[in-house]
């Protein structure tokens, strides 16, 4: 069972997207650092997200970095994502911030953002990726047009050979 740590960021659409599940599906296990969780659980943050990590499932856990690197761009929660994930050998980081992801790759991380993890979803066939799109723009989800349009024609083009890539 693959093992992966997340940032706020995708947790937070994907529960707001109603496919948080697909985390489970494709990766097994999940981490979040301490710092993300509070994110998550924060007044501030949507109802729906306060929701799922107060009640959250046995497969998504939240633990501790021993040591954060600091990664002065960052904010608290990508500096422990990528400590952790460093820490614990994670198959992936789960992660959307531009600079985090340079920093992660830079550190020798596989990451994938929310709009990858649906493509990889639909891959799968676990999710309509049109329809999973369209849930997570009607959100204050923010991410280059281009992204989108090219996920399209990526699932399109899938879908017309009936060929899936392979989810690694």
């Amino acid at each position: 069972m693959n093992l992966v740590v997340s940032d706020s960021g995708p947790v937070h659409y994907l529960v707001l997207c109603e496919a948080i599940d697909v985390i489970h599906r494709l990766y097994g296990q999940l981490v979040m650092p301490a710092a993300v969780a509070q994110e998550l659980s924060h007044p501030r943050a949507p109802l729906d997200v306060q929701t799922w990590m107060n009640a959250r499932p046995k497969w998504a856990a939240v633990a501790v970095a021993r040591q954060i690197e600091p990664f002065q761009q960052l904010g608290p929660g990508e500096r422990e994502a990528i400590s952790l994930a460093l820490e614990i050998n994670a198959t992936q980081l789960l992660v959307d911030d531009l600079a985090a992801r340079r920093i992660a790759v830079q550190r020798g991380l596989r990451i994938a953002g929310t709009v990858g993890i649906l493509e990889a979803a639909a891959e799968r066939g676990l999710l309509e990726l049109p329809g999973a799109l369209q849930k997570l723009l009607s959100t204050n989800f923010r991410v280059d047009a281009q992204v989108i349009r090219h996920a399209l024609e990526r699932d399109l083009a899938r879908r017309r050979t009936g060929s899936p890539r392979p989810v690694e």
